[in-house]
């Protein structure tokens, strides 16, 4: 059995005292309240009184989900394995605005996790229904350029086994999406349109193809980079970005895709603005050392522009079902899929 907290009631006084490295008994009350919208793990804010020392009077702790399959779905893809490592190896460093982590650790089975996290309140987390600001999108777009930035030698990669995780992933999406789309179609059927169900037919039927393609460049990514995992100021001009459980190795102008074809409400909007978040994202890239040029960088991105469906294809079918779950991933597939469509997007591979 881990040794590890797995639910909230589970944070003891002693054992956060020992994590914060402060006096016993100084931890006289502890409060905890669920927070965020996340189906492969559960998050609650935690509320601290201390005496006599100076500790955060407040913190995220982040716990394996109590949903069975959203738990299988986490060991399936080592999603919570992703998320601790990202934590431990690269969060600090990495340059991009994310929580400071007090503690990560996760059991041999890859199941059991506990992950303390700085609480960024009062930014609020993005509306992946709703859609979000230009403002939003773009800010997050500068944090997006700093993660494919980040200088990572092949042989240190080669040593951080859930980093490469990414290509035993692909495997295991290759032989299982075509499977899952009909059971996808079922659920969303008076949801979407016959062109968007149809356009997913036409990927399914050459899934395998489009999973081979190489991009341009790799580099670090996040892998559900989408509004419900940032949390933004007021003013939209400064994105904290969370959820780290895909974090990989692989295409950083998918990551971009996902972002633009999922965060505007209106396919107009998106499409007005979508070259110019593209030039962002390179220019952003551009001050920091690294140059790839539009016209490859533009191929990439219409390929990508596939990754919202398959995400809420794969997501949709593998995590505990709720309402909002469900109307998230119908207007992910949605968005996506129009973008693709307006790209031709299946033409390009």
């Amino acid at each position: 059995m881990s040794h590890l907290p797995l639910r909230p009631e589970e944070f003891s006084a002693h054992w956060l005292e020992s994590v914060f490295e402060a006096p016993s008994g100084s931890l006289t009350s502890l409060r905890f309240d669920p927070v965020g919208t996340g189906q492969i793990c559960d998050s609650y804010r935690f509320t601290c009184d201390w005496q006599n020392t100076e500790r955060p009077a407040s913190f995220v702790a982040k716990c394996p989900s109590t949903d069975a399959d959203s738990r299988a779905a986490a060991a399936m893809y080592q999603l919570y394995r992703s998320e601790v490592g990202w934590y431990s190896e690269f969060a600090s460093a990495s340059g991009v605005n994310c929580p400071n982590c007090y503690f990560a650790a996760i059991d041999e089975n890859g199941e059991d996790f506990a992950l303390l996290l700085e609480d960024m309140a009062p930014s609020r987390q993005g509306d992946q229904i709703q859609g979000g600001s230009l403002q939003q999108v773009r800010s997050a777009v500068v944090e997006l350029a700093k993660l494919a930035t980040y200088p990572l030698s092949e042989a240190r990669r080669e040593q951080i086994g859930w980093l490469n995780q990414g290509a035993d992933n692909r495997e295991l999406i290759r032989e299982a999406l075509p499977m899952m789309y009909p059971t996808f179609c079922d659920i969303f059927a008076d949801r979407l349109s016959k062109e968007v169900l149809q356009l997913g037919a036409e990927l399914m039927g050459r899934f395998s193809t489009y999973l081979d393609i190489e991009p341009s460049r790799q580099c670090l990514t996040h892998n559900d980079f989408r509004l419900d995992n940032m949390l933004f100021d007021a003013t939209g001009q400064h994105a904290v970005i969370v959820d780290w459980q895909t974090a990989s190795w692989g295409s950083g102008i998918s990551d971009l895709a996902y972002l633009v074809g999922t965060s505007f409400e209106s396919a107009t909007d998106r499409a007005e603005h979508e070259h110019g978040l593209l030039s962002l994202y390179l220019d952003t890239m551009l001050e920091r050392g690294v140059s790839l040029d539009y016209e490859s960088a533009w191929l990439d991105f219409r390929r990508a522009a596939f990754s919202g469906l398959i995400m809420a294809v794969n997501a949709s079918i593998l995590v505990e079902r709720t309402e909002r779950g469900d109307e998230m991933f119908a207007k992910m597939a949605e968005r996506s899929a129009q973008m693709a469509i307006e790209l031709q997007s299946i033409t390009s591979f």
